[in-house]
């Protein structure tokens, strides 16, 4: 009876303290987490994930994702140069890394990295677009859409002073009709930058009456005189 009781023990702690959930389902379970804004729960069970398959990259991009979201984005860039171990060529981890150098005003690394994402697509003059996808889904091929990369490389380019090839980027954000009056609106700036005040206000005009907020507080500033 003794010994019976004995192995009822043993092989309820075996059940127990076995972890028989696989990586796919700690990242599944993570990205519920993520959805309701619980990012540091959400990076535990990717820790998991990632200590069953430690190759997963989805479950790297996932809690790089959340580090960013969370502000730590120089732990974030580590999880997307361990995706880029595994696979080099990875435009959502090179496009993300690119996005936490600006986020840290570190903008040469950034743009170096915007460059890489578009080479990883074939150029920026004649890149493909796969798939779109969120910086956090699953399943999918890691791309991301050309539009989205000029138009945060826009933005870096702006902060480094190279002002034409931002002008140029922030152009063609606005033919692929995406984030049309934020580009307007740093289209704005680049004229503020080149003193022809005339066209920036044409500008964060355009970028006011398309939605943009905060063009209304430029307006008054430079335009309203």
């Amino acid at each position: 009876m003794k010994n019976t009781l004995i192995q009822i023990f043993i092989i309820i702690f075996l059940l127990t303290s076995c972890d028989l959930k696989t990586a796919p389902e700690y990242a599944m379970e993570a990205e519920e987490l993520e959805q309701e804004g619980k990012y540091k729960e959400a990076i535990l069970l990717l820790d998991k994930a990632i200590s069953k398959d430690d190759k997963f990259i989805g479950a790297y991009i996932n809690r790089g994702a959340d580090k960013s979201a969370l502000g730590d984005y120089e732990k974030a860039i580590k999880d997307y140069e361990k995706v880029l171990s595994i696979n080099p060529n990875n435009t959502l981890a090179l496009f993300n890394i690119a996005n936490n150098y600006k986020r840290i005003e570190n903008y040469k690394k950034s743009l170096e990295y915007y460059n890489k994402a578009f080479t990883s697509k074939g150029g920026d003059k004649f890149y493909m677009d796969l798939a779109d996808n969120d910086f956090v889904d699953l399943g999918h091929d890691f791309d991301v859409p050309g539009k989205e990369i000029f138009y945060e490389r826009g933005i870096t380019l702006f902060h480094l002073g190279s002002l034409n090839k931002s002008y140029s980027d922030f152009q063609s954000s606005i033919k692929q009709k995406y984030n049309v009056a934020q580009s307007h609106y740093w289209i704005g700036f680049i004229y503020l930058k080149t003193n022809q005040r005339e066209l920036a206000c044409e500008n964060f005009n355009k970028s006011r009456d398309l939605g943009d907020k905060d063009a209304e507080a430029e307006i008054i500033k430079f335009c309203d005189k």
